[in-house]
């Protein structure tokens, strides 16, 4: 008994996560059970979507659509995390700067993604769509993530830097971003979920055949009105942000055992 209580207690992140999983499963198959009989009878449950889950894993086009899918977020989510924290780095030490920037921060996070997905696609190809729609979704969360960290950076450091006499660059490398890295990853976790929600998203309204994603997939299955395969293919986009999601978990417990 005393070896299992500390067992469950390191460990105890993980086990409430696996039942935390466990329970959406039995709510989506109650679901079913109630939605199949009375509303839709094609409503897939997870006796339905799971074999084919793991039939879509064993076909190349569902890798290819998923480097596709991963491959235009990661290129978003570089220049977007780039080009913001530039910015926040300015914004978080110049407050003129934080107030001329502002109404474009609030702009970009108020458009109405659906609306510029369709302008974009009308403007531009379909496949650079998503990349610049995922960009202007991460791009004001990047830049306020390191507003906000070096906001809450204790005044106490900051004249200690400057009494110290350490240049502008040097004082930004040793001091502002390490101590706003708690921030900026958190920025980090919620937009490359977002930013995958948005990009699947942007791929489905797309519906081009020049372009390979998941989102391209569940149109795809729309069109043939196969409600299973739609799930089955969420299901997967679903892991692809939970591993995102668990991967910067660790990265931040690495960080606070420092």
């Amino acid at each position: 008994m005393k070896k299992t209580k500390p067992f469950f207690q390191k460990h105890a992140v993980i086990i409430y996560t696996v039942l935390g999983i466990g329970f959406v499963f039995l709510l989506w198959w109650i679901a079913s059970l109630i939605i199949k009989p009375s509303l839709l009878a094609t409503f897939p449950g997870p006796e339905d979507a799971i074999p084919l889950f793991f039939g879509l894993l064993g076909e190349a086009s569902t890798w290819s659509a998923i480097g596709g899918t991963l491959l235009r977020l990661a290129i978003s989510f570089t220049l977007a995390f780039a080009i913001g924290s530039l910015l926040g780095i300015i914004g978080g030490m110049h407050k003129s700067f934080r107030s001329f920037i502002r109404p474009l921060i609030v702009t970009l996070r108020t458009l109405p993604t659906a609306a510029v997905i369709l302008i974009l696609i009308v403007l531009l190809q379909p496949i650079f769509a998503p990349i610049i729609i995922v960009f202007l979704i991460i791009f004001p969360i990047s830049y306020e993530s390191m507003v906000s960290g070096i906001a809450n950076i204790d005044q106490e450091i900051i004249d200690a830097t400057k009494l110290d006499g350490a240049s502008r660059i040097r004082a930004i490398a040793r001091v502002y971003v390490p101590l706003s890295t708690p921030y900026i990853l958190l920025g980090a976790v919620s937009s490359l979920g977002l930013g995958m929600k948005i990009s699947i998203m942007s791929e489905i309204i797309a519906g081009s055949n020049r372009l390979s994603g998941l989102g391209r997939l569940i149109h795809l299955a729309y069109i043939e009105a196969d409600m299973t395969r739609i799930v089955a293919i969420s299901l997967i986009a679903i892991i692809l942000i939970g591993l995102i999601d668990l991967g910067m978990y660790f990265a931040r417990r690495k960080l606070k055992a420092r």
